[in-house]
């Protein structure tokens, strides 16, 4: 579960911003918040605030960090420091998230100067009481320091730490989070109190999902069974589509690939590969996939079972008061968004973070009111998290979310993004919020500058 996250030193973000899933003191819908010991989170945050005050921005911080750890900096990445300031290009960008992980909290960043893609610091610690932690590791690249024998007690252990932190103590080019997650199964296998190097590598790989407007939220391998497809055709029913049943069936793996490049089909095949390797290793039974998608909204979903097979479905969906069926491509914007999205409302996955960007792009504002009530409806059962950026104001409204949950992001007249929360405003629980967002009272929407219009004189 996420804690919180903050960022500095990224696009619109110069000064420390804070997005924090900690519950406040309000007492409505309380069946929601997930507790532990004194922790109390979140289960959802929706975000509001101008065209380009920064909401997307929040969202691309947390995908660029999540990229760097799982993988490695972009090429590009000196593009992204906040070039509000010229001095920002010299000043470290810093990332820092803490999450709870089976009932302890960790808190873990780095610093970069992306200018020159360099790394300059990076911690672990796990957070114990107010302010102490235990520090679990921490690199300051320029000082050549590296600090991984205080938090284990096996001897053995942190002699081969101190091995792996030796050879990259003047390394500004990876990180130590990621190098511990580079070909180390035999490692994990003789030490099995090191797993929280494992632990949190996982969790940014596999539970933190974070998803732009248009592209899908899953690689839909949840779909390979019965009784998930029939439940879509449900739901697809019930957010009134007009879709009657959804389907999967099996199509040739050679039709599917028949137009795409060779060099991607061997991309797939590696990624693929990759993915089943990575499963094995964490003993998962889930089943290693990829979703193609064309340009045009054709669908494939393409897996490797465990005896290397690689097997090929696509989607296919029946109408009410008609025998005709219909491919993906075929059906509306609203209802191919809604699929995209639909894994939220399915997936048993536990401890899983969706960070959606606007979640009302291509929803009529009834059906995004609708997805957030029935979200909010299953919250109550599962520990997952749904944070979202949008413009739908209708759901600016005490009697489904609670003041905690609405946060704004408001550029000031320099371009900075600031966010904040509703909660600081004490509203009543009777006030209607969205009309006084519309009228302004919490910032965070366009402001326009009237101009005069010259009359054109015409002969």
């Amino acid at each position: 579960m996420l804690v919180n996250f903050k960022v500095t030193n990224f696009l619109s973000y110069e000064q420390e911003q804070i997005l924090s899933m900690e519950a406040g003191k309000v007492r409505a819908h309380s069946e929601r918040i997930y507790t532990h010991q004194k922790l109390k989170l979140l289960k959802f945050m929706a975000i509001y605030g101008a065209n380009a005050s920064g909401k997307t921005n929040l969202t691309k911080a947390m995908d660029f960090a999540k990229r760097v750890i799982v993988s490695e900096l972009p090429s590009d990445c000196a593009d992204y420091y906040c070039k509000l300031s010229e001095e920002n290009a010299n000043l470290p960008t810093k990332f820092e998230f803490t999450v709870e992980l089976d009932g302890k909290r960790y808190n873990y960043g780095f610093s970069v100067i992306l200018k020159n893609a360099s790394f300059q610091s990076e911690w672990l610690y796990e957070l114990t009481y107010g302010k102490k932690y235990n520090v679990i590791f921490e690199r300051k690249v320029p000082d050549n320091l590296v600090i991984v024998s205080s938090y284990f007690k096996n001897e053995v252990l942190n002699e081969r730490l101190g091995i792996y932190a030796d050879d990259i103590k003047s390394d500004d080019s990876i990180l130590f989070l990621t190098l511990m997650n580079k070909n180390k199964a035999a490692f994990y296998d003789a030490f099995e109190d090191a797993k929280i190097y494992r632990r949190l590598f996982g969790w940014f790989r596999t539970k933190l999902s974070v998803n732009s407007p248009d592209r899908p939220i899953t690689n839909f391998s949840y779909l390979m069974n019965q009784e998930s497809v029939e439940k879509i055709s449900e739901l697809l029913s019930e957010f009134s589509t007009g879709v009657s049943q959804f389907d999967l069936v099996d199509i040739s793996i050679e039709k599917v690939l028949r137009d795409v490049p060779k060099d991607f089909v061997q991309e797939i095949h590696d990624h693929l590969a990759e993915q089943r390797k990575y499963l094995s290793e964490k003993k998962s039974d889930e089943k290693a996939a990829i979703i193609l998608r064309s340009s045009d909204n054709a669908m494939y979903i393409i897996e490797l079972d465990k005896n290397g097979t690689t097997i090929s479905k696509t989607f296919q969906f029946s109408h009410h008061n008609t025998s005709a069926v219909f491919s993906l491509s075929e059906e509306s914007d609203g209802t191919i968004r809604l699929l995209d999205l639909i894994e939220i409302l399915l997936s048993a996955d536990q401890e899983r973070v969706y960070v959606i960007d606007e979640i009302n792009r291509r929803f009529h504002p009834l059906l995004t009111y609708h997805f957030v009530e029935k979200y909010l409806e299953m919250a109550a059962e599962r520990h997952i998290q749904l944070i979202v950026t949008t413009h739908e104001s209708r759901i600016m409204d005490f009697a489904l979310l609670r003041k905690d949950e609405i946060n704004f992001v408001n550029r000031d007249d320099m371009g900075r993004s600031e966010i904040y929360s509703l909660e600081k405003y004490g509203e009543r629980f009777d006030k209607k919020i969205c009309t006084a967002y519309l009228r302004g009272d919490y910032g965070a929407i366009p402001h326009f500058k009237a101009k005069k219009l010259k009359e054109n004189n015409v002969e």
